[in-house]
């Protein structure tokens, strides 16, 4: 009970930040989209937060299989980044076919989205490897340190 009370508050929390990471892009990317075109009248369609919702799921998801050191303990953080990348592109995909059956007219502004969302991915992943890099850097710095005082 304790395995499935922390899995589901794991998943909702990121589902929930992914979701609401989602809305909060769309609705600065739609605003500046409509400002930029004249003609373009920007609101949220339902077709969109459903699907919203879905694709935080799917992610949030992914990013415990790939993220969470449960699952996988051994993969490099790098490696980790270019599997869970390549998973996205057919999730993206079935959205973007699936928004555009729907809302033909709004695909570009989709395509932004998804885009701002990796290079998002990206740049928080760069982060997070120098980061380790720093970390793994003084932990070396300090075992070094405690092996030339043992001796």
């Amino acid at each position: 009970m304790k395995k499935l009370m922390y899995w589901s508050m794991l998943l909702k929390s990121y589902a929930a930040m992914f979701f609401a990471g989602l809305i909060i892009l769309y609705v600065v990317t739609g605003s500046a989209y409509a400002f930029i075109s004249n003609g373009f009248e920007f609101s949220i369609p339902f077709v969109f937060v459903f699907q919203s919702a879905a694709l935080s799921v799917v992610i949030s998801v992914l990013w415990v299989v790939f993220f969470d050191d449960v699952i996988i303990k051994k993969m490099r953080y790098f490696m980790r980044l270019i599997v869970f990348s390549v998973t996205l592109i057919p999730v993206f995909s079935v959205c973007l076919w699936l928004f555009y059956a729907v809302f033909p007219g709004w695909t570009f502004l989709w395509v932004i989205i998804a885009g701002l969302l990796v290079v998002g991915l990206i740049i928080i992943s760069l982060l997070f490897e120098s980061y380790f890099k720093l970390l793994g850097r003084r932990y070396t710095a300090s075992l070094k340190e405690f092996k030339t005082a043992m001796t």
